[in-house]
Parts: C-alpha cells; sequence; structure tokens
C-alpha cells in the first residue's frame, strides 16, 4: 500500500508497451486442483499428490509483454521472468517459447483455509474434499514483510478507504490521510484485514505489482482474483503467513522439491528445511546430491529428489522438469532481479 507506487513509476516510461493489453478482459483463476495425502503413519505413498498444476509453453505475440502473459496465465510476474532467463521482458518477440511454470508443491502446513507462502508469492485456498486453488501475489518489500502467524479474516470492506499510515505519509510527495475509493486507490475495490492487525490482502490499481516485492506488508492479487475470492471467503476463516523457503512434494509417489531464497535463504537454511520434511515423509533420498543440486538451483525450479540407490547405480543428475536452470551464482541473481 503506497500511494506513490514505486513499482509503477518504475514502468511508467515503458507503458507503450503496456497499451496494448488494456482492452484485455481479465477473467480470474477459477481452476481447482485434487490432491491426496496419506495419513503421516503410513509408509506407502506411492498414491499420495501433493504437487499440482502442470508447466506449459505459450507463444508470445508481437503485442505481448511477460506482464501480460503472467496475468494470463495466473502467474505473478516474478516467477515468470525466472523462468525464463534471456528472454526481454517489455518485447519477448513475435513467437518466442515462453516457459509457464504453473505446477507447484502444497506447503507443508494445515490444508485449510487461506495459506500464504510468502516467498514464493503464492495464496492457497483450500476447498473440502481435498481440492486448492492457487493464486500469484503482490508481498511486502524488504525489510516490510507479513509478519509471520495464524490470523483470520476479520473485516471486509468492499470500495475501501484507505486511511494512509503516517510512516507512508512521511514518504509521499504530498501527504494525504486518506485516499478515496477509485483508481488511485492501491486497495483496489476489495479489502479483507488479517484479524485486528493493519495488514490485509485487498486487489491492487497496479496489477504488474503481482508477483513482486512492493507493498509496505499487505498482500495484493490481481483485481479479477480478489473479485473471485472476496464472496468465498467469509469472516473468521483462517489464514496462515508463513515463509516456507524449501517445499518437498510427492507425485504419484516421486518425490520433488522446490526452494525459493526471497533474497535472504542461504544453502544452509534450504539444507534443514528439505532434511525435515524428507524425514516427515520417511523418504530415502541421497542428502549430499541435494546439497549439490543447491548450489545453483534457481527458485521455483521443480527438481525430483534423488533416491539414495543412486550411490550405487551412477551419479547422474536427475533431470529437471522446467524452467532450466541458469548455470552460475551470477546468473541465478540476474535471472531473479526484475526491471
Amino acid at each position: 500500500m503506497k500511494l506513490t507506487l514505486c513499482a509503477a513509476l518504475t514502468v511508467c516510461g515503458l507503458v507503450a508497451f503496456v497499451l496494448p493489453s488494456m482492452g484485455t478482459s481479465w477473467e480470474p483463476n477459477t481452476t481447482v486442483f485434487e490432491y491426496r495425502e496419506s495419513p503421516a503413519a503410513e509408509a506407502d505413498r506411492s498414491l499420495d499428490s501433493t504437487i499440482i498444476g502442470s508447466p506449459g509453453i505459450q507463444h508470445a505475440e508481437f503485442k505481448d509483454t511477460l506482464l501480460d502473459i503472467a496475468r494470463l496465465n495466473h502467474l505473478g510476474y516474478g516467477e515468470l521472468k525466472r523462468a525464463n532467463p534471456g528472454v526481454d521482458p517489455w518485447l519477448p518477440g513475435e513467437g518466442t517459447p515462453v516457459t509457464l511454470p504453473s505446477r507447484w508443491i502444497l506447503p507443508d502446513a494445515p490444508r485449510e483455509g487461506l495459506v500464504l507462502n510468502i516467498p514464493e508469492m503464492r495464496l492457497y485456498y483450500y476447498l473440502p474434499d481435498s481440492k486448492v486453488m492457487t493464486f500469484p501475489l503482490g508481498v511486502g518489500r524488504e525489510g516490510q514483510n507479513t509478519p509471520a502467524g495464524q490470523y483470520r479474516i476479520g473485516q471486509k470492506r468492499t470500495n475501501p478507504i484507505w486511511y494512509v499510515p503516517k510512516s507512508i505519509q512521511e514518504e509521499m510527495e504530498h501527504p494525504r490521510k486518506t485516499v478515496p475509493p477509485g483508481p488511485n486507490n492501491p486497495l483496489g475495490k476489495y479489502w479483507m484485514r488479517l484479524s485486528h492487525t493493519s495488514y490485509g490482502i485487498h486487489g491492487t490499481n497496479n496489477p504488474w505489482a503481482i508477483g513482486r516485492r512492493v507493498t509496505h506488508g499487505c498482500i495484493r492479487l490481481y483485481p479479477e482474483d480478489i473479485a473471485f475470492l472476496y464472496p468465498r471467503v467469509p469472516k473468521d476463516t483462517p489464514v496462515r503467513v508463513i515463509y516456507q523457503h524449501a517445499k518437498v512434494g510427492v507425485d504419484k509417489g516421486k518425490p520433488y522439491f522446490q526452494i525459493y531464497r526471497y533474497g535472504v535463504a542461504d544453502d544452509g537454511r534450504l539444507m534443514a528445511d528439505l532434511m525435515k520434511q524428507i524425514a516427515g515423509l520417511n523418504l530415502r533420498v541421497d542428502l549430499r546430491e541435494v546439497r549439490r543440486l543447491l548450489y545453483d538451483l534457481p527458485d521455483g525450479v521443480m527438481t525430483p529428489l534423488p533416491p539414495r540407490e543412486r550411490l550405487t547405480t551412477g551419479t547422474s543428475r536427475p533431470e529437471r522438469t522446467s524452467p532450466q536452470a541458469p548455470q552460475s551464482r551470477e546468473t541465478r541473481r540476474t535471472a531473479a532481479a526484475g526491471p
């Protein structure tokens, strides 16, 4: 939440590239996924499925930017850009294949209500009967993260007035105490408070902020996604805000992992998180190979966990599904940076 909207100003000079998409009718993400998770006491995970979605490819049209392609495919800008290192975000070019990183491991958290995993900038909305939906997020800037914890949906407002905190007023060129509903209101058309805090889940008047770290701690969704969720998420719905930098999941008995460094998680922390989840799922994994894989693994890459037996049958690296990984730490830092 910020009146001056630094992220928007960053791209104002490039608005000519965004204008062709202004006539697009944006639709909410209504895809519902099914998952299966055996009781913790069971050793046989051959039928488990805690990985949802499937990767894809879209060939860019002349007028497309990665911002357009991300929104059309219900992805955040950051995750799409990381999946396509070397692709010009503003002019991908007619016919350029764009990898869609639309496969996710469910976070290690209770499967109820809303789960917001901040490092991957994604919300999971759990439905009855082992069903789930997922939406990309805009999250807090460095040093202004949403506090981790358990909350409930509190006050809900449509066409909200933004009561500008004093700390944000100090950053404004022309300070204002309130911003009325309308196109200049960074809350968008819908607001859902997290319990009795000053943080909330809301829309945005700056859709290309989704998939970026741009807020003062609140959570933004695409306007069409918050419009879809708002009437379906009642007051008192449980909300968990978590910072899970490493995730382990199983698809029909085959284990995979994803990592999200988020600028703060080093390989030691990631390895500790992975080992805890691997042990909890009773998986036989070659931990030395996992540690080696972490060295240059970009955020969000769905990677098979190497079985322990690999030590006796060979040492080849497991194939990564998508996207292709940059080949060095320096390339990784470049690929993760926004424009």
